[in-house]
């Protein structure tokens, strides 16, 4: 497998979260690839300059394929497809993520935050831009996309919708617990590192310490503000790149006499870790945050953090930390003096802040980027477990194949999930023989199939789920291997379908339902078949659920809201069986099916144009299942009937030759 790297962040000599955190596990990615036989190659618009990333490529453990233009963000979206392309990337990584333009090929990204949208002013207005131009689109690109918390995913969905609901918060942060560790009270050496250091930079013994750039978002007035509220001889020491003069100047305004605020700028890699260890509580007054990381490097160094309760910081901080709201500097004030003036409670913030930190780490971050990447590339070898839940009613002549063909599935991990109306047939009794062999059953009144739908996914504990009705079946014993391998192969995909069999009341085959379905189809007709399509239950999740508003098309309904998250996958094989007989809800619920046809079609739109688009999307819809029809033939696949029920003719041909309802 060969990865791509967007180094853009490793070309700065002065790097900040995205970079640090790139850089962190860097090493740990290079071992993972070489110990699978990968290979990992930086791409970036300017040259290297990061000393961890310089000593790899120095090492050979890594590749690098760079140019020297102006911009980096400019290269970033107009070059480095070109650059991925030329080496031959299997699976792009974008820490930042943002995608180039043009590029079209598997990919893992980092959103990080929607900074550029809460907080403008905070950032230069070409990197505004550039966010508010890609993220979005890069975002419905991204193979897999990544989020530093679930602030962020909460964040990225209130801005983009359903689109981004695929986003996985997971652990990408943490702390190098070498560098980042408390004081060793026998080591005369630290001590002496420590006394020089404040020597240098005119530190008193104790002071509070913020750490972050000189940016509007990390809220710095807040923090001088509480120091006014401080004894005289409280000084506060500042480290991040930005104007000194500006916070000078703000220094000022806060009431706060000269050498109260120290700004120390952007400190070299040895001298970060004796700060913190230097201060006596570190202070992150950030109103906006995708994670943290500051906040984790104090906690390390064994000093007692104060933070405002805002974004993700509650998220990064968990149990350790004393908490502010951000605008409240007479909170913040209180806090500081509370620990200075009680010695118990720095030790008890100190002891919560090392158990916190020591919960992180940056090979656990790589391995799940490493993962996350095979993944996105296609080549996990990890299969999804599948639920099938089953309503039922009445319906004991056909119940039997339905479990059989869910029961003999192979090379597949299955449950099955059936939920019985209180059937006055031989329903229960056949459950009844299957008990055992079966996840769950229960034979009871119920509130109808979709309510019964919606208890068996709440109790579903595949990752993909799926539903046959009691009177459908699997087509064949590898039909759930499909969909697992699918799933597995298209990370991005939300929903998998595939081609479904009509058959009349004797399951002898009558037509065929063959679909080439996108996600705009769904928004103006059922597109998919619902037997042969199965849905990842995040998306079920992040959907909504089945809506019991609707008696007959809820799976038109959830399936629609479902597509709206991502890419619907088809696999050119039949994976169910729908049978058509006189008992069918197909066949008794003509009436209720118009109505709940009419609600789906029209929730997006209105009117004659709205009217134009559903006969036009359905004629699209048809032509595509004639397409798909015909590859089959072109490509020698064997189907079981050769009528496209899509197609109205076949279909009441069909339907009188075989005497079908429904």
């Amino acid at each position: 497998m060969r990865i791509t790297i967007d180094a853009s962040s490793l070309s700065y000599p002065k790097r900040t979260g995205i970079g640090r955190c790139l850089e962190s596990i860097l090493p740990h990615l290079a071992s993972l690839a070489q110990a699978r036989g990968d290979s990992l190659t930086l791409v970036s618009g300017q040259p290297v300059v990061n000393a961890a990333a310089l000593a790899l490529l120095e090492a050979g453990a890594i590749q690098a394929a760079t140019v020297k233009v102006p911009s980096l963000y400019a290269w970033q979206q107009a070059g480095m497809a070109w650059q991925a392309k030329e080496v031959g990337s299997d699976v792009h990584y974008a820490p930042d993520g943002l995608l180039p333009i043009g590029f079209t090929g598997r990919s893992l990204g980092v959103i990080n935050d929607v900074l550029w949208k809460r907080i403008p002013e905070t950032l230069p207005r070409h990197i505004r831009w550039v966010f508010a131009l890609r993220q979005r689109a890069s975002l419905e690109s991204l193979t897999i996309p990544l989020s530093l918390s679930a602030f962020t995913r909460a964040e990225a969905l209130a801005l983009y919708g359903e689109g981004a609901a695929r986003i996985r918060p997971t652990s990408l942060c943490a702390v190098d617990h070498h560098r980042f560790r408390p004081i060793r009270p026998d080591d005369g050496g630290e001590a002496a590192a420590l006394a020089d250091f404040r020597a240098r930079h005119g530190l008193p013994e104790a002071f509070f310490l913020c750490v972050g750039n000189l940016m509007a978002h990390k809220n710095l007035a807040v923090a001088l503000r509480a120091m006014a509220r401080l004894p005289e001889d409280a000084v506060l020491a500042v480290v991040g790149h930005g104007d000194p003069g500006a916070l000078s100047v703000a220094a000022l305004a806060a009431g706060l006499g000269p050498g109260r605020v120290r700004c120390l700028g952007y400190l070299p890699d040895d001298d970060l870790p004796l700060v913190y260890r230097a201060a006596a509580a570190f202070v992150f007054p950030s109103r906006y945050e995708g994670f943290g990381l500051p906040l984790l490097e104090a906690m390390a160094s064994g000093t007692p953090v104060a933070y405002a309760k805002a974004a993700s910081l509650p998220e990064a901080a968990g149990t350790a930390g004393l908490p502010f709201a951000p605008d409240d500097d007479a909170a913040l004030a209180a806090v500081l003096a509370r620990l200075t003036a009680e010695p118990g409670l720095g030790r008890e913030q100190i002891a919560l802040g090392l158990a916190r930190a020591a919960t992180f780490s940056w090979q656990d971050c790589a391995q799940n980027v490493f993962d996350a990447l095979i993944e996105a590339a296609g080549e996990s070898d990890k299969r999804p477990k599948i639920t099938i839940v089953t309503p039922s009613f009445n319906q004991a002549a056909y119940l039997e194949q339905t479990l059989t063909s869910v029961a003999g599935q192979q090379n597949a991990a299955v449950e099955h999930i059936v939920l019985d109306g209180g059937s006055s047939d031989a329903t229960p009794d056949i459950l009844l023989a299957w008990d055992g062999r079966l996840a769950f059953s229960r034979s009871a009144k119920d509130d109808g199939q979709t309510a019964a739908l919606a208890e068996g996914f709440a109790m579903a504990t595949g990752e993909v789920l799926g539903w046959l009705n009691s009177d459908d079946w699997l087509w064949s014993d590898d039909a759930l291997n499909a969909v697992a391998e699918a799933f597995a192969k298209h990370p991005d995909a939300v929903m998998v379908t595939g081609d479904t069999v009509l058959t009349d009341a004797d399951g002898k085959p009558v037509m065929i339902d063959m679909v080439l379905p996108s996600s705009r189809q769904m928004r103006y007709t059922m597109a998919v078949p619902q037997q042969s399509t199965f849905f990842r239950k995040s998306a079920y999740e992040a959907a909504g659920g089945m809506d019991t508003a609707f008696a007959y098309c809820m799976d038109f309904d959830l399936f629609e809201r479902i597509s709206r998250q991502g890419r619907i996958v088809r696999l050119p094989k039949v994976l169910a069986a729908f049978r058509l007989h006189p008992s069918a809800k197909t066949a008794t619920w003509q009436e209720v099916f118009r109505r709940d046809l009419a609600a789906c079609q029209h929730r997006h739109g209105s009117g004659l144009l709205h009217e134009i688009m559903i006969k036009l999307v359905s004629l699209e819809v048809r032509l595509g299942s004639v397409l798909a029809q015909l590859g089959a033939i072109v490509k020698g696949r064997r189907l079981p009937s050769h009528v496209n029920c899509r197609l109205e003719p076949l279909r009441a041909y069909a339907r009188k030759k075989h005497g079908l309802a429904g």
